[in-house]
């Protein structure tokens, strides 16, 4: 191109040469030669001058094809040096139809090559380039035929899900054009909008879709000079969200967790135990990818027992969905203070592993098909359903001597432990601190074996006698040493004294013999149980009522 313009600028010069007082050798045609005469002397010759003309004005584009919002090389020489120049487009009919830039022309009145982006808003066809110098008045077109370059999409994939982002890459808009995208129709507001490069080229990583019912959709990319949409069909999925439990069969007192998938980015998901009522026990919150991931989000209710249903209520993500699992028994455990003893023996209660608070109730049972009989006492758990030496009582004085079962039973763990008692036979003992003295000698009384607890009587003769003294039997059944009698009779004679525990009925006796003087106590005792009357039958001639 530079040796077109050197070619042109040659052939736009002109030389004229003037020779003073010199014969330039050349005759004109017609007319006659004239010699000059010699100088009369020497004389300086006079040199020739070379006057530069301005040749024709033009302008040259690097490329007559291009394409809209693509960049317009071009140069010009032919104009005044230094002056300004108007630069337009025009139509074929001479019309203008855009305003560049104006530009200045060098000291040698040429044009370096200038770039500019053809402006957005020509249709295609075919346009002149007009350069005017504005001192001058010197102009110059050159003609170019405007080509229009249909964009092209390519997407990272045809299908997503509503409120989640696609990717794309785009060529053949105009350079540093804002590329609208759009959902379904040209018409409201774009989805988001990024600006092609120098080259047309546009590329967004993450363009969001909003939340829509699943379906067939069509994508539109419009760049706002060029004006040229580019349709692309897209597929917007539905959500199909479901949640895993961390545990299936869990211990009473768990803390749940759990995981949900496929839900619509940041929806706000309600939990609930078996049924939608009250406020939920837990409000769970799906992240940009539509998950969520929960670990110890509540710990179980007192009242959760055996087969249960969580409840995930979302906000947007459709209906709700129910996850069901076991709440498996409570396994307490549980220890009695002792296991043997005659009735009457006091017992309490060490355990953990029951329910928080809850109130447990204590039963005798007669044997092993009978383990629930009577209720005895009631008792409390602490905060953590332990206790410690609990629910004390005793056993009763009726019980029967052999394995009795004790069973405890939780209001709320719905929890039941039967532990076995070995119960003792009641076999009462009298004791005297002296078994034989003159009259007057002070006996004091011991008793052993009665029912723990109970209270028990001295009496004289038998149990229907006069109460000479009574005291309570200790937690082995013993009392010792108890009421102060002084003797009262004649020599020979036997002071009877039975000992009767006021609950149990049991009786013992012992007696005492009247001497003249008091031995080293040997103890008598005497095992008395309590008298049961025997039918007799008495016939005729028994002499008895006759």
């Amino acid at each position: 191109m530079v040796r077109t313009i050197a070619r042109l600028a040659a052939l736009s010069l002109l030389v004229v040469c003037a020779a003073c007082g010199t014969n330039t050798g050349s005759a004109a045609v017609g007319r006659q030669q004239v010699l000059p005469s010699p100088s009369p002397s020497a004389q300086a010759a006079a040199s020739p001058t070379t006057i530069r003309q301005m040749g024709p004005a033009f302008v040259l584009l690097r490329s007559t094809q291009i394409t809209t919002g693509a960049r317009m090389n071009f140069q010009a020489q032919g104009f005044s040096a230094g002056e300004p120049a108007t630069v337009t487009i025009e139509n074929a009919q001479g019309d203008v139809e855009a305003t560049l830039d104006p530009v200045t022309m060098t000291k040698d009145g040429n044009l370096d090559e200038v770039s500019v982006t053809v402006p957005g808003g020509l249709t295609p066809g075919e346009y002149l380039l007009h350069v005017v110098g504005d001192a001058s008045g010197r102009s110059a077109r050159t003609r170019f035929d405007l080509r229009q370059i249909t964009p092209a999409i390519s997407m990272d994939s045809y299908s997503a899900k509503s409120d989640h982002t696609f990717a794309f890459s785009g060529s053949g808009f105009a350079p540093n054009e804002l590329v609208d995208v759009r959902l379904g129709g040209l018409g409201g507001d774009a989805l988001a909008s990024f600006q092609s490069d120098d080259q047309g080229n546009v590329t967004a990583d993450s363009v969001p879709l909003p939340l829509v019912q699943p379906g067939d959709y069509v994508l539109y990319f419009v760049g706002e000079r060029s004006q040229l949409p580019v349709a692309i069909p897209f597929n917007i999925q539905g959500f199909s969200p479901w949640v895993v439990l961390d545990g299936y069969a869990v211990p009473p007192y768990s803390a749940m967790g759990f995981t949900g998938q496929d839900f619509v980015p940041g929806d706000q998901i309600e939990v609930y135990l078996n049924a939608k009522r009250g406020d939920p026990l837990f409000r769970a919150q799906a992240d940009a990818n539509g998950q969520f991931v929960v670990k110890n989000a509540f710990t179980l209710p007192d009242s959760a027992h055996g087969d249960q249903t969580l409840i995930f209520v979302p906000h947007q993500s459709g209906a709700e969905i129910s996850a069901k699992f076991v709440v498996l028994p409570f396994n307490p455990g549980l220890q009695l203070t002792n296991y043997a003893g005659r009735p009457g023996t006091p017992i309490a209660f060490t355990g953990d592993g029951w329910a928080r608070n809850e109130t447990l109730s204590v039963y005798v049972g007669e044997s092993e098909k009978q383990l629930v009989t009577k209720l005895v006492t009631t008792f409390q758990a602490d905060t953590s359903g332990a206790f410690t030496a609990a629910g004390g009582f005793r056993l009763p004085v009726d019980t029967v001597a052999g394995g009795v079962p004790i069973t405890v039973r939780g209001a709320t763990s719905q929890a039941e432990v039967t532990l076995w008692f070995q119960a003792l036979e009641l076999k009462a003992t009298a004791e005297l601190t002296a078994y034989h003295g003159p009259p007057g000698t002070v006996v004091e009384f011991t008793g052993r074996s009665f029912a723990a607890g109970e209270p028990v009587s001295v009496h004289l003769r038998d149990r229907g006698g006069p109460v000479l003294a009574t005291g309570s039997a200790d937690d082995d059944g013993t009392i010792l040493n108890f009421g102060a009698y002084p003797i009262d009779g004649n020599w020979g004679d036997d002071i009877h004294f039975v000992l009767v525990g006021s609950d149990s009925k049991v009786e013992a006796a012992t007696d005492f013999k009247v001497t003249t003087q008091l031995d080293t106590p040997v103890p008598t005792v005497v095992l008395t149980e309590t008298p049961v009357a025997t039918p007799v039958t008495y016939g005729p001639g028994d002499g008895v009522g006759d």
